[in-house]
């Protein structure tokens, strides 16, 4: 049984207590929504449809610290206008204040995105003639970035007396409730983990079918003064390490970091689509705005590594990453790639070894690597946190389609496992292995 599946096992304590909660009021003017719970005051929430409402809010819910969960970030995206996206903030206060934000936003999505091969094939078909088919909207609490994670704004979400389940349960209820406003009938919650969704599960109740999501990758690094990531590797990785970069080297790969991608914003989005147009699972379409407004926002928080190809005299961009990094975690939040050059330069592989070798000149524990191409990561070294996800239908048709295609629609992903490392301590002594020469970085940024 999956994580996803045990966690609904254990859901029905709760179940009965959501069936007897009062629904939420919308009054005139300002939305509002109050949700009294037994023995403490109203648990009162607002919308909000600007990020620049709530930024004292949002800072004192998601704090600083964590680049992904950034007020600068979100502010960034939302400033992007990116295509299709309508954007929802819910603010709550109780007796003791400010107690939670939840991010949410609005937006058409394939049923399908994350669907088996087959189902995705076929539904390409049909959207030939149908275009919409299996298309809908969706109400999502959460980011429509890839975050690797949820945005659940609740700092003292493990205080049970002020946290209990009809006030975790109000918030899912006013979410299902902006998305009848709007007309949706599909709400989602993303991404969850499995201590945060075991958590939530009393609340989320038999209103929402929970399921697994696509697992995040994640690479931890060992200290540069350890010997670093390359020298950490067994010989057969390190062997292939040094043969991809020699292959870069030969095809005339060189690498720039960038403060901003001013000027660059169509070649680099082009790039990103070619990556969009090879992915099997599309999560979310950025737009070229997008690329300018996260550095403006972030500022030396994300920067660009682009990576270029000189030949005859002529320097063409042919990879890019968007990288955002907090001191602890760095993230190549998004990438691109001339796919035409792709494999006979291995490019993808040069792309992340570069990416890790900035990661550790800041001296970052590890780098989140994303939920796509789970193959070549775990051959980087990655290991997968696991994710799940909770989807309600307003309709109990529609609850029982999504439990019934449950499976097909939500596929369960396997992450390779991939024996990368040396062992810590090694079983004797050996000479420490030859590293081959770091690829060569020239800093742009300051300029």
């Amino acid at each position: 049984m999956t994580a996803a599946g045990m966690v609904m096992g254990r859901q029905s304590a709760g179940e009965g207590l959501l069936e007897q909660e009062a629904p939420v009021g919308v009054l005139p003017g300002p939305v509002i929504a109050a949700a009294p719970a037994p023995g403490h005051p109203a648990l009162t929430l607002r919308w909000h449809r600007c990020i620049e409402e709530i930024a004292e809010e949002w800072q004192r819910c998601f704090g600083s610290g964590q680049v992904l969960r950034s007020y600068a970030l979100h502010r960034a995206t939302e400033r992007a206008g990116l295509p299709g996206v309508e954007h929802h903030y819910l603010v709550g206060h109780d007796e003791q204040g400010l107690a939670c934000v939840l991010p949410c936003f609005s937006f058409r999505v394939s049923l399908v995105s994350v669907a088996s091969r087959w189902l995705q094939r076929l539904v390409a078909g049909v959207r030939k003639v149908l275009p919409g088919f299996l298309s809908v909207r969706l109400f999502v609490v959460g980011s429509p970035l890839s975050t690797y994670g949820d945005l659940i704004g609740i700092p003292d979400l493990e205080d049970r007396a002020r946290w209990d389940v009809r006030r975790l349960g109000a918030l899912f209820s006013a979410a299902i409730a902006r998305g009848r406003e709007l007309g949706i009938d599909l709400v989602r919650v993303k991404e969850l983990t499995d201590e945060l969704c075991e958590r939530l599960a009393p609340a989320l109740g038999t209103r929402f079918l929970i399921a697994d999501s696509l697992p995040a990758a994640t690479l931890s690094l060992a200290p540069r003064a350890q010997g670093g990531y390359e020298n950490s590797l067994k010989s057969k990785y390190r062997n292939k390490l040094k043969k991809r970069k020699e292959v870069g080297q030969d095809f005339g790969l060189s690498w720039e970091l960038h403060a901003h991608c001013h000027g660059r914003e169509q070649e680099i989005y082009t790039l990103y689509q070619q990556v969009i147009d090879h992915a099997r699972e599309v999560f979310e379409l950025l737009n070229p705005a997008f690329f300018r407004t996260v550095t403006d926002e972030l500022g030396a928080r994300a920067y660009y590594l682009l990576g270029f190809r000189s030949q005859d005299g002529v320097k063409t961009l042919v990879a890019c990453e968007l990288v955002v990094s907090d001191g602890v975690q760095l993230v190549p939040l998004y990438s691109g790639f001339d796919y035409r050059l792709k494999r006979e330069s291995d490019l993808y592989f040069n792309t992340f070894y570069a990416v890790i070798e900035e990661a550790e000149r800041q001296g970052s524990a590890r780098v989140l690597l994303g939920q796509t191409a789970y193959e070549v990561k775990a051959e980087l070294g990655a290991t997968a946190e696991p994710l799940h996800l909770a989807v309600h239908h307003r309709s109990p048709l529609g609850r029982a389609l999504l439990a019934a295609l449950r499976t097909t629609l939500f596929p369960a992903a396997a992450f390779p496992v991939r024996d990368v490392f040396n062992k810590a301590t090694p079983q004797r002594k050996r000479r420490a292995p030859l590293v081959s020469a770091e690829i060569a970085v020239r800093d742009d940024r300051a300029s």
